[in-house]
This record gives C-alpha cells, sequence and structure tokens, in this order.
C-alpha cells in the first residue's frame, strides 16, 4: 500500500499556489496530510531544505528513502496527481475511461489544461497588486495590466460558462481548472468591490459557486483562524478584517 502524500502549504490566508494544490487534492477524494509552515519565518528553513528543492511551497512527497516522491511546483503536483494518485481526469471530471471517449471531451480537456497553464504562467499584474488576502477588505488603485488580467479572467470563465458549463464550475464538473482559479475568487472578494471594480454578472455566478464549495469554505474558516500578518503580502488600504484578528480587537 502507497503511503499517505504529505501536502507542505505556506499560510492559508495567503499562500495561493498551497491552495490550488490543496483544494486540487481534496476535490478529488486524493487522500493525504498536510503539513503548514510558516511563510517568511525561520522555522520553515528545515523543513524546506529537506522536501523543497526550490525552497518553495507547495510541495507534495511520499515514500521514502530511494523511492522517495517530491513533486513541486503546483502544475507538476496537478499533472503528477492525474497520472498516479486518482482514477479521475483532472481536466474533464470525469472518469478515465469516459474522458477519452469522445472529442467533445477532448477539446474541453486541451481548453483546461490550456488556461491552467496561463493562469500558471501569466496575470503579473493581479497577482502583484491583488495578492491573496482572505481575511481583509482592501481597496488598490488597479493598474491597466491588473485590470486586463480581470478582462481576461472574466473572458474565460464567461467563455466556460456559457459554452461548457452545466452545473456552475468551469466544466460542469469541478476540475483543475477550478482549483488554479481559485485564488482570483478570494482576491475579486477582497479588492473589487472595495476598489470600484465592476465584475460581469457571468464572474459574480462563478465566484458564488466556488464560495460554496465546501473544500474551499473549510480553507478559509482555517484562514480566518490564523493571526499572523506578512507585510510582504499585504497590498492597499486595508478597509477591514473578518476573523481572530478582528475579534481581538
Amino acid at each position: 500500500m502507497m503511503q499517505k502524500p504529505l501536502l507542505i502549504i505556506g499560510n492559508k490566508n495567503y499562500s495561493s499556489w498551497s491552495l490550488r494544490a490543496w483544494l486540487l487534492l481534496k476535490a478529488f477524494n486524493i487522500d493525504f496530510d498536510e503539513q503548514l509552515i510558516e511563510l517568511f519565518h525561520p522555522s520553515a528553513t528545515p523543513i524546506l531544505n529537506e522536501h523543497a528543492p526550490t525552497g518553495k511551497v507547495p510541495v507534495l512527497v511520499y515514500g521514502e528513502g530511494d523511492e522517495k516522491v517530491t513533486v513541486w511546483d503546483t502544475l507538476a503536483i496537478a499533472i503528477h496527481a492525474n497520472d498516479y494518485l486518482t482514477e479521475l481526469d483532472l481536466w474533464t471530471g470525469l472518469k478515465k475511461s469516459d474522458a477519452e471517449t469522445n472529442t467533445s471531451n477532448r477539446i474541453n480537456s486541451a481548453y483546461c489544461q490550456s488556461i491552467i497553464a496561463e493562469m500558471h504562467s501569466g496575470f503579473m499584474g493581479i497577482r502583484s497588486e491583488m495578492p491573496m488576502n482572505i481575511r481583509a477588505k482592501a481597496k488598490i488603485q488597479p493598474s491597466n495590466a491588473c485590470l486586463n488580467d480581470i478582462a481576461r479572467i472574466e473572458t474565460i470563465f464567461e467563455n466556460c460558462l456559457k459554452e461548457r458549463s452545466k452545473d456552475g464550475y468551469l466544466f460542469g464538473s469541478f476540475t483543475a481548472a477550478d482549483a488554479f482559479f481559485a485564488p482570483v475568487i478570494l482576491r475579486l472578494q477582497t479588492y473589487a468591490d472595495a476598489s470600484g471594480i465592476v465584475l460581469k454578472s457571468t464572474t459574480k455566478q462563478y465566484c458564488e459557486t466556488m464560495l460554496n464549495n465546501p473544500h474551499l469554505q473549510a480553507w478559509r474558516e482555517a484562514a480566518l483562524e490564523e493571526t499572523r500578518v506578512i507585510k510582504e503580502d499585504e497590498a492597499g488600504e486595508i478597509l477591514s478584517v473578518v476573523g481572530v484578528l478582528a475579534d481581538q480587537k
């Protein structure tokens, strides 16, 4: 029997890449243990030195000695999970045997992989100006680069929800694409209304679907229990805070 994988993640309030990997494994019923480290804190160093070749989270590890498997980078974790850790196809949400049966599934799989890769390598405007900060409402002055990123993301959502989706997720069933765009949903919650950014109805609909996902709700609830403030991951004018930090004031 294979050893249960261990997913090493960072602070849930801030670590968007950790959320992607964690949500992906949860959504596809892949049993794993999690170990949370404190970002930018000396206590994290020995754990990262042991398991993470890049010194970053998330990283997925299982096995021992010569048989230890180490997977770093969220996209690599998704590919590895699809290949070895589930009977479902992460790109379509279907059983692998069903995912290969017709052209429409192949088209959706290609689109799903493409928007995941686009998210993985792009959207630097929204990343830098709207860092994930789940407990806060914050006002920013978005640049054109940030607004262009939001416009492109809304186009992706609209295309999926109008052309491909039946049940509220981007491809009907939950797929890896939903996991990869989940931090965007939380970013929009933090910054959009507070900054006067008007979102399309399809975007609001998809945000509601994702915020009702029980796994995303569990992550958010855990994030609200965290007390650490990491200045490097805070942006804009903080208008309000919820969770433990709010209770302490």
